[in-house]
This record gives structure tokens, sequence and C-alpha cells, in this order.
């Protein structure tokens, strides 16, 4: 209840359902009269008082201007106390979404430093940074990292700011020196005495020289290193340049748009991140530390690993898986559902199934293209007849071969890094060509999405590929790397983790590939297109289209006649080298130790389509 006392500017208080609320309308009006009579005739004038209804009935207290003042320096100290804890500590979290006014400023210093190759300011929780840095409290920035993809979590920010500050802080030249002495540890390779190439491998010439690269006979390749022989041998039939980053890159790039194979050493972006992988502890911290996941793992019972599509129906996998569930349950722990490349002489005769069935489908289209021009033709019409039913008998004996005889080679399994390593970094005595085999795979897939026709992409599982191999980024304009030849079309990053001993079946690819590899050796050896016929490929229908038939290990001459005939040549990869690997080129690998090997594609040529499509693709 609010009451007033004429011209007064007193607050009092009034209880509620005082007296005053009692009054009539006529009192208060006689009240007021008499206050202003009283003003009238001179009498002393009254103080206006405001009167308000406290909730409660209970009296408010006053400002105390003393207490105001101690409350105001508390929170002017402790707001000084927290930003000075920032600046010393680093200490206020990721803070990668606040919107303050140094963050445009941070943002120019940066990039400023990453253009002149230096290392961006810290600003984790665990010290260090920039002024701006730290009074955000925002994490590490990787050097040359990408906005749209790559890992953004403190965790990775904080591995790598440990490395990029304190264990391997930048330096080329470091990095560089690193990857020619594990060069050197491991012995260097030389053409053997037969296979001398009118050019020096190491030396090349400006432009690609006629006949390169020189190839030799497949099985005198083989003879002078089998390739079940994990064990380096140093003289081999190498006939592809080395160019050096740093002064023969303008060589490389004549070579790459010719479109033919060639290998690139000692890149700096290369050298340090194979030097970071092989620094002893990295790999654990990265592969098994935030990210403590499963990723793919593939399992062959012997060393040959040869890739496939799945094309058993859903009962028929739930009934392998549950063969292979039953057998571990009853105490083979070995069992699994790889069963290794596959015996020649069941390829042939599938081979000559799928050669039918091509057949059969070619003659039918014909004879409905025929047929739609003369429909009035009755022995068109039967032709139509005779080719559709050969199709469909075609399929069914295809079919019934497959339910027969075709098992899948390898088995896609699940484990972590630690699991994989403790199946893979044995002795030598418990490796050999029919012990069996694991690997590893990582999958980074930057603008891929999460789902692939094939699905063959992880997302999320390991995008942290695209901040560890900087030059596989898919970067436009002048900051293009040199082994993308077009990023718009890049598949993401595949890394690729090899025991000793394994072997990838021979195969070619539809799109160019870079191929990087980061610790051990691998054994690359690589054909021409114009070689497709003398591959005696599996054909077009098969779950491993695209991979030869032929064992190279122990061919099969009686059965594939023309593999002697194919040329080949070969390359051993070390830590920090780079292979450019154009469209439809054949490659078979041999992992020579413990080994890291990723790669990238991006897009592909049809400069070499008329020799793949000779051979039936």
């Amino acid at each position: 209840m609010h009451q007033r006392r004429p011209n007064s500017s007193v607050i009092v208080a009034t209880r509620s359902g005082s007296d005053s609320d009692n009054k009539s309308l006529e009192e208060r009006r006689a009240e007021r009269r008499l206050a202003s009579k009283q003003r009238r005739d001179g009498g002393k004038k009254l103080k206006r008082v405001k009167r308000r209804t406290i909730k409660g009935g209970k009296l408010g207290w006053r400002k105390n201007p003393h207490l105001e003042m101690a409350c105001f320096a508390f929170g002017l100290f402790a707001l000084i106390g927290v930003t000075v804890f920032k600046l010393f500590r680093g200490g206020g979290g990721s803070g990668g979404r606040r919107r303050d006014v140094f963050k445009a400023f941070e943002k120019k210093l940066q990039e400023d430093r990453a253009a002149k190759g230096q290392i961006h300011e810290y600003n984790t929780d665990s010290g260090g940074g920039g002024f701006f840095s730290r009074l955000r409290g925002s994490k590490y920035i990787i050097p040359e990292s990408l906005k749209r993809i790559g890992n953004k979590d403190t965790w990775y920010a904080a591995l790598r700011q440990q490395y990029d500050a304190e264990i391997l802080p930048r330096d080329d030249e470091r990095s560089i020196n690193f990857v020619q002495e594990t060069r050197a540890r491991n012995g260097a390779y030389t053409q053997t005495e037969a296979a001398q190439t009118p050019y020096d491998i190491h030396n090349c010439p400006e432009y690609p020289p006629e006949g390169y690269p020189i190839q030799w006979p497949i099985l005198e390749v083989t003879k002078n290193w089998p390739t079940d022989d994990a064990t380096p041998h140093h003289e081999i039939y190498q006939g592809l340049c080395v160019f050096d980053y740093r002064t023969e890159l303008h060589k490389a790039d004549n070579y790459r748009h010719a479109e033919l194979p060639f290998v690139v050493r000692d890149d700096p972006a290369a050298a340090r991140t194979a030097e970071r992988w092989m620094h002893p502890g990295y790999l654990d911290k990265l592969l098994m530390g935030e990210e403590d996941i499963e990723r793919r793992t593939e399992y062959s019972p012997n060393n040959h690993f040869m890739y496939w599509v799945d094309k058993r129906s859903r009962s028929e996998r739930q009934r392998a898986a549950r063969q292979v569930r039953e057998a571990k349950k009853h105490g083979n722990d070995d069992a699994h559902g790889g069963f290794g490349r596959g015996d020649q002489e069941e390829f042939v005769s599938a081979m000559h199934l799928l050669d039918n069935l091509h057949e059969a489908r070619h003659e039918l289209d014909k004879a409905r293209e025929y047929t739609e021009k003369h429909q009035d033709d009755d022995e068109a019409q039967e032709e139509v007849r005779k080719w559709d039913k050969r199709l469909k008998a075609a399929k069914k004996a295809k079919q019934d071969e497959e339910a027969k005889n075709w098992k899948p080679p390898t088995e896609n399994l699940r484990m972590t890094y630690l699991e994989w390593l403790e199946h893979a970094n044995v002795t030598d005595d418990k490796l050999g060509p029919d012990n069996p085999h694991w690997y590893f795979r990582l999958i980074g897939c930057g603008d891929m999405g999460e789902h692939t026709a094939d699905g063959s992409c992880d997302k999320g599982s390991s995008e942290w590929l695209f901040d560890e191999l900087t030059f596989f980024q898919p970067r436009l304009g002048e900051r293009r790397p040199f082994y993308m030849i077009e990023p718009q079309h890049q598949k993401g990053i595949h890394c690729r983790f090899g025991m000793k001993g394994v072997i990838a079946e021979n195969h070619f690819d539809l799109s160019r590939n870079a191929i990087a590899l980061l610790g051990g050796q691998r054994r690359y050896i690589l054909a021409h297109p114009n070689q497709c016929n003398n591959m005696n490929l599996l054909p077009r229908g098969h779950p491993s289209a695209r991979h030869s038939a032929v064992d190279w290990a122990n061919p099969d001459l009686e059965n594939f006649p023309t593999f002697s005939k194919a040329h080949v040549n070969e390359i051993v990869m070390q830590p920090g080298d780079v292979l450019y690997l154009p469209t439809n080129w054949f490659h078979y690998i041999v992992s020579l130790e413990l080994n890291f090997q990723c790669n990238t594609r991006s897009g592909g040529e049809r400069l070499y389509r008329k020799e793949v499509n000779d051979c039936g693709f």
C-alpha cells in the first residue's frame, strides 16, 4: 500500500492491511484539503514521504556504499587474477569457438608464420603460447593444418605441441639427414649387371628418354629375387628415376606430365613425417592415446593379400561367420574367414566361366539391337531367345562355381594398433610364406564423406592423417602439393602397415596414385599398362577383378603361358620416399620389414585406357 505525505520524498513503509487501507475516499480527500489550507496559510512546509508496501511487511535495508565498494574491488581483483593465471599458466580450455577482438589479429599472425615456415604459437593447457593465444586460452594450432578437414581435438593438438615444440621442433635439415642416415643403414640398392639402363637413374635427363622406364622379363626379375623372399637383395632391376625434391623437382614435373612413374626423395615434408612416425613411442601415443579404438585389419593364412569385393548374400556371410565362431568355440583359436589367394587352377576355371558369361551378354545385346530394327524377323527373335538362355546358364554356372570353390582370400577384422603390433612385430622364425600375416589399415576420409560406394571410409577415426601428411592435403591454387594433380578428386588418405613378408597381389588402379613410405622398406615391382594381356587378370565380375590370377611366387606357366612374356621393373622404397604411379600401371608389393605406407589418389588419366580395354576392362 503506497501513501504520500504532501511535498515529501522520504520513504516510509506500512504493513499490508494497515489502518490507512481502511480510510474512506471522503476522509482522504479531507486530509488533502486540510494540508492544502495549511500551506496557503503560511504554515510549515511538510516533507513529502513516499510509502511502499514491503512483501511480508518487513522493512528493507538501505544500500551501504562501503559494502558496494568492497564488492566492486573483489570482482576487479578476481578478474585480474584469472587473466594473469591464463597468461602465465595457459589455462582456459580450448576456446575454439570464442569470438573476441583478438581472433582476427591472431589468425593473421599465424598465417604469416605459416607462410614463412615458422611454427605457430603454442596455446594449450600445458603452457607456452603467445600473448593473444594465452589470453584466449585456445588450443595449439597444427602447422599447415586445414580449416575444413583434419583432427581438431585437444588431445591431438597437445600431442603435436609436445613434439613440435620440445621433442622434434621443425628442422628440415635434421629431418632430411635422418632419412638419409636410415637409407645408409639399410644399404644402397644398385642396378644388377644385367639391368643397365641408357640413363643414370639417380641423374635422369630433363625429359623422359625413349623407352622409359626400361623393363625386363618378369621371370628374370623374380629369379634374381624371388617374391616370397623378404630378405633384401641389393642388386635389382631398377628402371625408375629417383629425383631429389630440393634440386630436381622440375625434372619430376616433366615426367609427371608425361604420366610416367618416378620416385621423389628428400622432400622435407615427407622427411618430417617419417622422422616423427619412426620416433620411439610416437605412433603408440598417436594410435593408442585418446583414439584407443579398433581399426580395420586384414588377416591371411599366408603372406598373400588379394583385394576382393564380397558378393555373397547376407545369409551366406552370416553362415560363414557362424562357422568361424563355432570353430573357435570348440577350441580352434586359429579359425578365420580368410583362406589365402586361392588355387591357380581354380582361377582358370573361374576365368573360363566368366569369359562365357561376358560372351553371352555381348551376343545377347547384339541380337536385341538387331531385333529392334527387324521386328518381323522370326530368326532374329529366335537368336535373342537362344542367347538369353545361354546367358542364364552362364550365370548359374558362375554362381555354382563360386559357391563350390571361391572363398574370401582374407578376413576383414578390427583390432587396435598394439594388438596388430603384437602379431606383426615377431622374429623371423615365426614368419614365412605359409604363416599367418596381418595388414593394418588407417583411413582419413577428408571430403569423401561418411558413406562411400565400397564402404571404405571410416569417418573420424584417422582424420589427423591430413595434419600428419601435409604433402597430401587437397589444397588448390599455388599451395597445391606437388603430388596432388586434381585435389578436388581426392579419395582420402589410406595407410597400410605391413609386417615382414606381406605381399599385395599384382593389380592396377583406375586413378593416379601418390605413395609415401614413412617407415621400413617395401619392394615395388611395376609394369606398363601395355603388359595387361600378359598379366592374366581375373576378369570383370570376379570378386578380385583387376588382379593377376598368377601366383608370382610360383607361376603356373602351363595354364598361364603368356605370363612369361611380361616385362617389369622394380624399386625398393625407403622412409621419406614418394612414388608417383600413373593411372592403370601395374604394381606388386612386398614388405621387407615392418613398415608404414600411405597413399592418396587425385583423379585419373585416360592415356592408357586402350591398353586395359583391350584385355577386358
